[in-house]
């Protein structure tokens, strides 16, 4: 019993720090693009796409390495996978107009808040603590992709601060999950992706 304890607390950390790190990628995200003029969005595109990718490729490893153990694994490949996918758009394409940008990454954002709530659902359903903060950063993930889908919104408080608010909901996503990470872990006998 006191070995399954030390495994569970080295993989604790392990991916503990795995989502540190990706959140505060993400929250480098929302500074950059708080610095950055909206005209001068499209020169940052590249590095916030890279951050994207490196958001996703972090979770589709996350998942290869401890799908048995993890509550909720498959919405996170889910996640992983379409936010790898999705980087490729500003990652490779050079022809970027400024005004996409807002509706690209509010993509991103509503898909993920859509994976979020779904995985909040499953967790309600194994009554795992933390749910609810979970299915509140789902939501806030949602209602900011629908705004930031939104003319009006981007118009009134500007390209950047939509982008920044995405990547910055987006981190504290990850800095949840840190603290709800042992109430993830499945117990022995669970059968539950």
């Amino acid at each position: 019993m006191d070995q399954l304890k030390k495994e569970h607390a080295m993989k604790f950390a392990w991916i503990q720090r795995c989502w540190i790190m990706t959140g505060l990628i993400l929250l480098g995200g929302c500074f950059l693009a708080l610095r950055s003029k909206n005209r001068l969005l499209t020169d940052v595109a590249v590095y916030l796409g890279c951050m994207m990718l490196f958001t996703g490729c972090m979770n589709i490893f996350v998942y290869y390495k401890n799908k048995e153990i993890l509550h909720g694994a498959r919405w996170m490949l889910a996640d992983g996978l379409s936010t790898a996918l999705l980087s490729f758009f500003p990652l490779f394409n050079k022809m970027i107009i400024p005004a996409v940008l807002p509706l690209f990454f509010g993509t991103w954002e509503l898909f993920s808040g859509i994976l979020k709530t779904v995985d909040a659902g499953e967790l309600k359903e194994d009554r795992t603590r933390g749910w609810r903060g979970f299915l509140s950063i789902g939501i806030l993930e949602i209602l900011s992709g629908i705004a930031s889908l939104m003319k009006p919104v981007e118009d009134f408080v500007g390209m950047r601060l939509v982008i920044a608010s995405i990547m910055l909901i987006q981190s504290s996503g990850y800095f949840y999950k840190v603290g709800m990470y042992p109430g993830l872990v499945k117990e022995a006998g669970s059968n539950r992706a």
